[in-house]
């Protein structure tokens, strides 16, 4: 596992995540309005990963539901060259550490042919649905749920 430490988001962050988000999501990532929107709307869900020389190296993005007892996590993404190290299950749990009062099952999304899902199932989610145009043709997606209570 690499050392990595978990700082608070600061406006500065915000390039680096969206030049991340583009890394890993490519064509289908947030716009670079977004996270700045995200900043001032959603701080307390944004969870960074850096590395020892305080370089952005993923990032987690979790908002409450309108369901105050759901916790969606909008978007995790690890650097490709840092992928397989335990960062997303470190992001994942600093996440769960944050989660509201009252939260009682955080959800998620994750393409079918994502190696992602495996570390979610390994974390203790569940596929509760399938969605074959969840975000528009041709854009399947499982639904995944961990149950915290």
């Amino acid at each position: 596992m690499t050392n990595i430490f978990l700082p608070v988001a600061e406006k500065s962050d915000l390039a680096a995540i969206f030049a991340l988000e583009q890394q890993v999501f490519g064509h289908h990532s947030y716009p670079d309005f977004f996270f700045r929107q995200v900043f001032d709307c959603w701080h307390d869900g944004l969870v960074l990963a850096k590395d020892e020389q305080a370089n952005l190296v993923g990032y987690q993005l979790a908002v409450r539901a309108s369901d105050p007892k759901d916790y969606w996590i909008l978007s995790l993404a690890v650097a490709t060259s840092y992928q397989g190290r335990g960062i997303g299950k470190q992001l994942i749990n600093a996440g769960i550490a944050k989660a509201p009062a009252g939260v009682e099952r955080i959800l998620l999304t994750v393409s079918p042919t994502n190696p992602a899902r495996h570390m979610y199932a390994a974390q203790g989610f569940v596929e509760i649905a399938f969605e074959e145009d969840y975000f528009g043709p041709e854009q399947a997606r499982l639904v995944m749920a961990l149950t915290l209570t």
